[in-house]
């Protein structure tokens, strides 16, 4: 059995090797998941009596999850997610030396293998079945980001106003956020931008939405935001980056990757829109040309 990938988290491959585990893998599992990562922090057999389970079926299932090392291997795996969800530029700073080669150089050779890493995980990114509720004028559709993440939000809104009605971009104060969540619901969808250091009121609003009927589509990295719980699709790019700063540009790729997708979903609908949007800027001289 290969290592686990990096690029997804312990829950993750739970999930994703569900259908392969046994009745009481599968306890074992769920005991996992209902108090995620906790529930992996103490030993075998604490984990075991959680799950009602032998000692064995938490150490095989361990196993099966890929893990050569066994349960010491598979808890300092949970460990380094843990630090990993809390990383502060701060603390990467300390940690990090400096570059071999040159700043520019690594941070550029950085980003070219975490793009390439988002390409060999097309299913980690819905873009199709995102595409398809997007394009469906029957939802609203609302976006909202974090501190950084946010003008990832404005960048996918500035796209759809061109391609759609029924859009707002939340990029205002916090009563305007909690003003939004009034008439949330059931004809809603959600595009929400979370990575780590997860944003509470974030967090709080899209939680909220969900719980209201609204449709969620996260953009988070492989550690995943809380708001995965609640989310209908969830993509995840990788941030690590040769800086101390997290990198937006994989989710920047990802995002332009799905307009391509809802341009193609779109068709002759699209491109009347298009074509009256560009007959009123020219007649009030927005553009050059």
């Amino acid at each position: 059995m290969p290592a686990p990938a990096p690029f997804l988290r312990i829950s993750a491959l739970l999930r994703e090797r569900e259908a392969e585990l046994t009745p009481a893998e599968a306890r074992v599992s769920q005991a996992l998941l209902a108090d995620y990562p906790i529930a992996g922090l103490g030993t075998v057999a604490s984990l075991a009596r959680r799950a009602r389970v032998s000692d064995p079926t938490v150490v095989r299932l361990v196993a099966k999850l890929g893990f050569a090392g066994g349960y010491p291997e598979f808890q300092q795996a949970l460990l380094e997610e843990v630090e990993a969800r809390l990383r502060s530029p701060l603390m990467m700073m300390e940690t990090r030396g400096p570059a071999a080669g040159g700043t520019t150089d690594a941070y550029l050779g950085s980003l070219e293998g975490k793009l390439a890493e988002v390409r060999q995980h097309p299913a980690a990114a819905p873009y199709s079945r995102a595409a398809a509720l997007l394009a469906d004028r029957k939802y609203r559709i609302t976006l909202l980001g974090g501190r950084f993440s946010r003008y990832l939000a404005g960048i996918l809104y500035t796209h759809l106003v061109q391609l759609r009605p029924g859009l707002r971009h939340l990029d205002g104060t916090a009563a305007e956020m909690v003003d939004a969540l009034i008439d949330l619901g059931k004809q809603d969808v959600l595009v929400v931008f979370d990575f780590r250091r997860y944003q509470a009121d974030v967090v709080d609003f899209a939680l909220q939405a969900a719980g209201q009927g609204a449709k969620v589509v996260l953009f988070t990295d492989p550690y995943r935001s809380p708001i995965a719980e609640v989310a209908q699709l969830v993509f995840t790019a990788p941030v690590d980056a040769s800086s101390p700063y997290d990198s937006m540009v994989p989710a920047l790729a990802q995002v332009e990757a799905l307009l391509a997708c809802l341009l193609e979903e779109r068709g002759e609908e699209t491109r009347q829109r298009l074509e009256s949007i560009e007959a009123l800027r020219a007649r009030r001289g927005v553009t050059l040309g």
